[in-house]
């Protein structure tokens, strides 16, 4: 079915929505589970919409109106943005046919699709968040570099991570042992990164790092997370990613980089940008943050317009 004239020419039978939920959830192996909770979330806020309505067989119009909605409810820009993937994921799995040959079934048509014009997400304004000089990352380094003890030595390593591997906090404290493999002369560190369930990402790891990494977990007798709180060692469970971001905001602040806007992600930034201004290859950048879109990636590029100084244009080839 192409067209949704009126509500009556949608398919005749009666919808079990809630059924229709339930399916599709199942579907989405590999989401992390906040992932899938806010999917849940998003659709059956419309489920609800479309109760109170009384609308049985919803319309495109009805998703606008459900929009609309959300705006005058004041819901954040973020919720927003994730009701509405929420629902296009949705009526995308019930449009995909089923069965075989003549006897393939649609159990929904893809309103989301269908909406002329398509149901606006959002956009977020773009942030290029501060980041730390050359001179102060060498400033933060080197008031930990001479100082002995596990503490120190696990705190260096966790910032360098973040400097030179551009890991979040969150896939800092998840660091393990087996995540760490050598491959020919240098090193990979598999990564959970955001809204994964498996360390299915990897990052190349300087042969200097990794052999510190490794060194640090055979003095202090690790066997599992490299990044244990280190007065319940015996627990075996990792640091939590809001103790790595307190651990490096300190001492950031020891190091007297403490402007506005500048916290324990901003050296992620740093190592965004140093790639980037080393590789010039947006999208290998991309790879290397782990962002699943390259409009992610500008926000964290904080490199002059090299192509604007330039002023250099391709010569057409004679013929």
């Amino acid at each position: 079915m192409k067209e949704l004239m009126v509500r009556d020419e949608v398919q005749a039978h009666r919808h079990d929505w809630q059924l229709y939920l339930q399916n599709f959830i199942r579907t989405q192996n590999g989401k992390a589970f906040k992932t899938i909770k806010a999917y849940r979330g998003g659709i059956l806020s419309f489920l609800h919409y479309m109760e109170e309505k009384e609308i049985e067989k919803p319309l495109p119009d009805d998703l606008h109106d459900y929009h609309g909605l959300l705006v005058e409810q004041h819901k954040s820009i973020f919720t927003i943005g994730l009701y509405m993937i929420a629902l296009k994921l949705f009526f995308a799995y019930l449009a995909k046919p089923y069965g075989s040959g003549a006897e393939s079934v649609q159990v929904y048509p893809d309103i989301y699709t269908m909406a002329a014009p398509k149901p606006q997400r959002p956009q977020r304004k773009k942030h290029y968040r501060d980041r730390p000089t050359d001179e102060e990352v060498s400033e933060l380094r080197t008031l930990l570099e001479p100082t002995d003890g596990q503490k120190a030595h696990r705190d260096l390593l966790m910032i360098d991570l973040c400097l030179y591997c551009g890991l979040r906090v969150n896939e800092v404290a998840n660091v393990s042992l087996a995540d760490i493999v050598k491959d020919k002369e240098t090193y990979r560190l598999f990564v959970l990164r955001k809204g994964k369930t498996r360390k299915n990402n990897f990052v190349w790891v300087d042969p200097d790092l990794a052999s510190r990494l490794l060194r640090y977990a055979r003095q202090y007798k690790l066997k599992g997370y490299v990044f244990t709180d280190i007065s319940h060692l015996q627990s075996g469970g990792h640091i939590s990613s809001s103790t790595v971001s307190t651990i490096i905001g300190r001492h950031m602040k020891r190091a007297q980089i403490k402007r506005p806007n500048i916290t324990a992600h901003s050296l992620r930034h740093y190592a965004g940008t140093r790639f980037y201004t080393e590789t010039h290859d947006i999208y290998a950048t991309q790879q290397f943050l782990g962002h699943s879109n390259s409009e992610t990636t500008e926000i964290y590029m904080h490199v002059d317009d090299s192509y604007e100084k330039m002023s250099f244009a391709l010569t057409p080839v004679s013929s």
